[in-house]
């Protein structure tokens, strides 16, 4: 859905994946970059510090609940806290 919003498509562009408005599968390697998971390790050491060292201004973590959201929501929180 955001990559048919004008404003998203052009982010995503400037960032390397230009979108057309007919294109109707977003290529992989932009959800790839988007989208992290795993367990912790994964994703703290393997995503969340390489970001943060490529020297971004601001993150946004978002929680996609797969089991137990309270449970995997304080494993988030405590894992933001590691960083």
């Amino acid at each position: 859905m955001y990559a048919k919003l004008p404003f998203y498509a052009k982010m995503f562009g400037g960032a390397g994946f230009p979108l057309t408005a007919s294109q109707m599968v977003v290529p992989d390697s932009l959800v790839d970059s988007l989208i992290v998971s795993g367990n912790e390790a994964t994703v703290i050491e393997r995503r969340l510090t390489e970001l943060l060292a490529a020297g971004l201004d601001e993150l946004m973590v978002t929680l996609v609940p797969i089991k137990d959201a309270v449970d995997e929501l304080r494993r988030l929180m405590h894992l933001i806290g590691q960083l």
